[in-house]
Order: C-alpha cells, then sequence, then structure tokens
C-alpha cells in the first residue's frame, strides 16, 4: 500500500500533548465566537485569526517543548517580542520560535494574541478570507453540515481547497462536500473556478478511504479537545463518513457583477451548484 495522501490528525503522543496543554486556547477560541480558529494538521497545527494564519505551531514530546512559526510582521512591536523569555530565529519572511511546554500559555496569552490579530488586520487584510470567515462563524453548532477544514491539500497536489465540510446524508452517515468561497468580482467565476472544484472532488473521490480515515479521527480528536463543547448539537456527535462527494461555489457581494457571472457559468455547466449570497437590505426581515 502506498502512503496515505492526507493526514490531518495527530499522532497519539502529540494528541496526548495537545489535549494537556491547549485547555487554555480552546477556551479562548470558543470564547472569540471562533474569530480564532485552531486546525489539526499532519504533525503540527495552525492558529488562525479572522480567516487568516496566524501561526504554524509544532508539538515536540521528545523535547517537551513547541517550535512556533510566525510573519515577522505579526509579531513585530508585541509585547511578546520584548519579552525575553521568547527568543526567535528569522527564517525568511518568518521567526521561529521554540519555547517550553510551560510558556506556552504566556506565550498566547489573550494580550498577545490581539496585538497579534492587529497587526494581521493592519498588514494582510484580503476581503475574500473575511468573507470565507464569516461563513465559517456563521455556520457553527450545525448537524446537518458540518465545517471540518480549511485551506485543504494533500500529498497530490499544492492547489487548496477554500472549505471541507460534512454534509448530513441520513443520522450517523456524513459526505464531503467541497465549498469554493468566492467575492462577486473574483475573475476566477468567468470559469476557472469550475475546473478548480472538479479537479478538488474528483480528488477526494480518488483518495476517498484516506479522507474518511482522516477526517473522522480529525473530528474525533477535535471532539476530546473539547472544541466542539459550545457547540451542543455536535458535542456528542459520532460520525460516519460515507461515499458520494458532492462540490458548491458560494459567491458573496458585489451582485452587479456576479449575476452575469453566475448566469454564464450556469450556461456552461448546468450541473454546477453556485449559492448567491447578497447583501441586501430587506427591512421586511428586520428584528
Amino acid at each position: 500500500m502506498g502512503n496515505q495522501v492526507i493526514k490531518r490528525y495527530f499522532e497519539p503522543d502529540i494528541f496526548e500533548m495537545v489535549k494537556n496543554d491547549l485547555k487554555f486556547l480552546i477556551k479562548i477560541i470558543i470564547t472569540s465566537g471562533f474569530e480564532y480558529d485552531l486546525q489539526i494538521r499532519e504533525k503540527y497545527f495552525n492558529l488562525y485569526y479572522r480567516g487568516n494564519s496566524l501561526s504554524k505551531v509544532t508539538p515536540k514530546p521528545e523535547h517537551n517543548s513547541y517550535e512556533i512559526s510566525i510573519h515577522e510582521k505579526f509579531f513585530s512591536e508585541t509585547e511578546a517580542e520584548k519579552d525575553k523569555r521568547f527568543t526567535s530565529e528569522p527564517k525568511g519572511a518568518y521567526l521561529c520560535l521554540n519555547i517550553s511546554r510551560e510558556l506556552l500559555h504566556p506565550f498566547f496569552q489573550i494580550k498577545h494574541l490581539k496585538e497579534f490579530g492587529s497587526n494581521i488586520k493592519n498588514v494582510n487584510y484580503q476581503e475574500e478570507i473575511t468573507f470565507e470567515q464569516m461563513l465559517i462563524t456563521d455556520n457553527v453548532n450545525r448537524q446537518d453540515f458540518i465545517i471540518i477544514d480549511r485551506q485543504v491539500m494533500d500529498h497530490t497536489s499544492n492547489q487548496r481547497m477554500d472549505l471541507l465540510a460534512l454534509k448530513q446524508k441520513m443520522g450517523n452517515d456524513y459526505q464531503f462536500c467541497v465549498v469554493e468561497v468566492k467575492l462577486g468580482n473574483n475573475p476566477e467565476l468567468q470559469g476557472d473556478v469550475i475546473k478548480q472544484l472538479e479537479g478538488y472532488v474528483e480528488r477526494i473521490s480518488k483518495n476517498f478511504e484516506d479522507y474518511k480515515k482522516c477526517y473522522e479521527l480529525n473530528f474525533k480528536q477535535k471532539k476530546e479537545l473539547d472544541l466542539y463543547e459550545s457547540q451542543d448539537k455536535i458535542r456528542n456527535l459520532e460520525i460516519n463518513i460515507v461515499d458520494g462527494v458532492s462540490g458548491i461555489i458560494v459567491v458573496g457581494g458585489y451582485s452587479c457583477i456576479a449575476k452575469d457571472r453566475i448566469e454564464e457559468l450556469k450556461q456552461k455547466t448546468p450541473d454546477i451548484r453556485i449559492l448567491p449570497v447578497w447583501n441586501m437590505i430587506d427591512f421586511s426581515k428586520a428584528l
């Protein structure tokens, strides 16, 4: 058998380590209304702020430490940068820090996170990522549709899916659904997005057993880390991922441009599923 094409879950030694050390961070994530987000990768995890990767964190159980990679512009002129406990080594545009388990909480304390987040907003604002983040936060605590991962790539390709979700088929049976997120003024709506989406669906279908194993374990570990603790509809859920992969394009804003492009896409590929999300002010829906 070949190597698994995707592995976004922790090995047992790493999982036990992060389970003990990340309780404070999980509370921050939940309290923030998921403005912060944690996604499990192979041998590390990404911490996100409003859809932007704030840092890459690699647990080192053999050394009782963590390796943190953070963009120099996110770290610059913060209290964490001034703290002599945190020494960094430049690696291109990123800074690498090796810290002990005991210093993980002081490093990711809420004061530092707010400063990192402020820097991200100043230097890395991207409208489409903001829209993607709103979709994620507005769809938490749903049993019928669970956004399980973001920025998904595997060992067969370096192209990244925007979002990967689990769509409920019946009971505990779920199917993969690839979600491509585009603003209405994105030129990719003129055709490229169809090839992207079809390629992602095909990739998962061809490697279904690897994706199934990966995300059943991913979901299980997130539950055990209490990432779903505030979501009563899924915190006790057991999932079984079954065959059948779908895809959808979610288009937001810029409706004057987007409507024509959506119509062209539907003419080219009638079976393509597109969900427009317009920001129309409708007084009849006012609370």
